[in-house]
């Protein structure tokens, strides 16, 4: 059941874009104000959960998390930014499929630099990749034909 949800949810995300005069990385404006929205949502509701459990709310290490928070929020949003971008270039066939890939390099870096996985689960992975390439490469070939 998850399978499907997140493959019906991932499918139908840009769909619509299909029936708006704003097209591509216009979109980030209104991306903006509802991922501030949803986030200050979940906030309340978290504190009004530990506020019903008398619990006190974790600390925020503001401090601590201000400069990483800031550079990894940027370099994410610099990514969506540029899928927009791929997607309304290249189609969302493609496009999509492209950015979609990007879990490949993910993984790369979390064999290569972080050693999160040794031996067998790599092998795994790495058909996983192929059958993933294989998708992006016929998806490609689709648009050509």
């Amino acid at each position: 059941a998850a399978a499907v949800f997140n493959g019906v949810w991932g499918g139908a995300n840009l769909v619509p874009s299909h029936f708006s005069t704003i097209q591509g990385v216009h979109y980030l404006i209104s991306f903006g104000i509802g991922a501030l929205i949803a986030n200050a949502i979940v906030l309340l509701l978290f504190f009004l959960y530990k506020a019903s459990r008398s619990e006190d709310m974790p600390p925020c290490h503001a401090r601590v998390m201000m400069l990483p928070g800031f550079f990894s929020g940027m370099l994410w949003s610099g990514g969506n930014f540029c899928s927009l971008y791929a997607v309304s270039t290249l189609g969302q066939g493609i496009g999509y499929s492209l950015v979609q890939a990007s879990v490949i390099v993910s993984g790369l870096w979390g064999i290569l630099y972080y050693r999160e996985m040794v031996g067998q689960p790599i092998l795994y992975w790495a058909v996983a990749c192929a059958i993933c390439g294989a998708g992006v490469v016929g998806l490609a070939l689709e648009g050509v034909s």
